[in-house]
């Protein structure tokens, strides 16, 4: 398996206006050294998050890559 070089986060964006504060990942993609993308939509499920830095903490630990090389597109 190829170096993660890159992850960008896109969030969920049909949560709620009940659940206003709450983020929610809509996918996740990644980047190898390759250029190549992987889809990880195993971790696509439903987690509700109170912060990014909580979100970007989770994705980074699930994928064993540093956070600082975890995006999330607005």
């Amino acid at each position: 398996m190829k170096k993660i070089i890159n992850v960008i986060i896109y969030l969920d964006d049909n949560v709620p206006k009940y659940m206003s504060g709450i983020i929610r990942c809509g996918s996740i993609i990644s980047e190898d050294e390759d250029n190549n993308e992987i889809d990880h939509q195993d971790l696509i499920d439903n987690t509700e998050f109170h912060s990014v830095e909580d979100l970007i903490n989770y994705v980074a630990d699930k994928l064993k890559v540093h956070k600082n090389i975890v995006q999330i597109d607005r």
